[in-house]
């Protein structure tokens, strides 16, 4: 079953779903967190909930400030607050669950690891699964933004032509630049990458790798940066 909601706390106001069992106690507690562009509606955020139904887990999936039904101006303090509120209220609605089991991709995985710190101070333990981490999200956005063939110049702004389209801004891309998560985290982890991912460079993937011995990669070959290839999933 899906419920839709929002959490309202301070400025945020997140759009949300919830899937969860027909019938049953709860076993598992996800939380989905999609990329850049995207929104709790990707096929890959979707995918996960329709699969985890069978094991008896409730998963949630949230609008980043910017994107889909979220019109919280994108910057990154915002995107914090929104990963550290859908966080909270999956603890405060399932207290008796040991687990809380994040989900990320791209961008989503890029917050994750820079809100880890304060993740670690909730309730239960941490399990993470990473898809294509934007360990240097700067570098990351600037390939996207060279793939568009429009430069983003200090005090300009472009748009994404994401619906709704997404407005990033210089200061955004400031903002992460002083903000690299290639760093060494307390978890063990599952690193999911694509051999053809064309915004995050493969060793990029493998430095964060060795940095974090009690992590496990995961190379799927002739997987593009959104896994959409048929079998790449």
């Amino acid at each position: 079953m899906e419920k839709q909601f929002s959490i309202r706390t301070g400025e945020l106001n997140i759009p949300c779903i919830l899937t969860y069992p027909d019938h049953g106690e709860v076993q598992r507690i996800i939380l989905g967190i999609h990329g850049l562009g995207g929104s709790s509606n990707d096929a890959i955020q979707v995918g996960i909930a329709e699969e985890m139904d069978m094991f008896s887990a409730v998963t949630m999936r949230f609008d980043l400030p910017g994107h889909g039904s979220n019109s919280l101006p994108l910057t990154l303090r915002n995107c914090e607050d929104s990963v550290i509120a859908a966080a909270e209220y999956l603890r405060i609605l399932y207290p008796n669950v040991e687990d809380l089991c994040i989900f990320a991709t791209g961008f989503g995985a890029y917050l994750t690891l820079h809100c880890l710190d304060q993740l670690l101070n909730l309730p239960g333990k941490i399990k993470l699964v990473i898809q294509t981490p934007s360990v240097r999200m700067h570098q990351t956005l600037m390939s996207m933004v060279e793939m568009m063939g429009k430069p983003l110049l200090p005090q300009d702004s472009i748009i994404f032509p994401t619906t709704p389209p997404l407005v990033i801004t210089y200061d955004f891309y400031e903002e992460l630049s002083h903000n690299i998560v290639l760093a060494s985290y307390p978890i063990p982890m599952l690193i999911l990458h694509g051999d053809d991912d064309k915004y995050i460079h493969s060793e990029d993937i493998r430095n964060f790798r060795r940095i974090n011995e009690d992590a496990k990669l995961v190379i799927i070959p002739g997987a593009s940066h959104q896994f959409t290839e048929s079998g790449a999933w």
